[in-house]
């Protein structure tokens, strides 16, 4: 009989010291998945919230320019700049004239939503714009050391607290910042800052950090509100030169819903 309690003791031992471990483990990965589940959910589709700002334009002038940004900004034609015109012929708004990506962060002025997507070791930013996307990686990778320029660059990001920093590099100069024609050189770096204020609403900040075209960095702040629509394929083609509406698709969104 004390063998067999002892035996009874034993097993009852074991399996306690195997419960703790399996707790232990289970633990473990509840902290995980607290963790992983504390990362904030900025998924949805996002469309810009002008208020008394024009939905188009930075301010004016947003911090004074270098000799080489002030003369680049002269040659900028369009309806909304400091050098309108109404003709197309006239107009050298890159994308309106050859439908040339928009870029960032022009892109974020655009009167068309985008949508976040969360991926595997990255975020998809998807533009009903021209149907552009950007990937930006959350890996803890760095931006090459002998980068090309592209229309989108290259965008790595990272989490400070509830807010999602997207730092990119790589810009082509081709690219306005805005429809009024605000210029960037090739050393233009920008700063996203994204954060959900709330359910409905997302703040974003964008810092740009560009000393061949101004004399210091400047930033500038926008709500965009949560839609419940779907992307559209929002297609410029070159017909836009005659008109430029024609050479659009109708969007699948719609502001008429609330």
């Amino acid at each position: 009989m004390k063998i067999r309690l002892r035996t009874w003791a034993i097993i009852l031992s074991a399996q306690c010291a195997f419960s703790g471990a399996l707790l232990a483990q289970s633990g473990k990965g509840a902290s995980v998945a607290t963790s992983a589940a504390a990362v904030p959910d900025l998924s949805g589709v996002w469309l810009r919230d002008p208020g008394k700002v024009s939905a188009f334009e930075f301010p004016r002038n947003p911090a004074p320019m270098t000799a080489w940004g002030a003369t680049k900004f002269r040659t900028a034609r369009n309806t909304h700049g400091p050098n309108p015109v109404l003709d197309m012929a006239s107009n050298t708004d890159p994308f309106l004239k050859a439908c040339e990506p928009l870029g960032v962060p022009r892109v974020l002025l655009a009167n068309h939503p985008f949508k976040i997507i969360p991926a595997n070791g990255e975020m998809i930013m998807l533009y009903e714009r021209s149907h552009d996307f950007r990937e930006i990686y959350m890996d803890g990778r760095e931006h090459p050391k002998d980068i090309e320029p592209s229309w989108w660059g290259h965008s790595i990001g990272k989490w400070e607290s509830d807010t999602l920093v997207v730092d990119t590099v790589g810009l082509d100069d081709r690219t306005w910042l805005d429809y009024q024609g605000l210029p960037h050189s090739d050393q233009l770096h920008v700063i996203e800052r994204y954060r959900r204020a709330d359910h409905e609403t997302l703040q974003v900040e964008i810092v740009i950090d560009d000393p061949k075209t101004y004399t210091k960095s400047w930033s500038v702040s926008y709500t965009y509100k949560l839609k419940p629509w779907d992307i559209g394929e929002e297609i410029c083609t070159l017909s836009s030169e005659k008109n430029f509406d024609q050479g659009i698709v109708n969007p699948a969104s719609d502001p008429g819903l609330k």
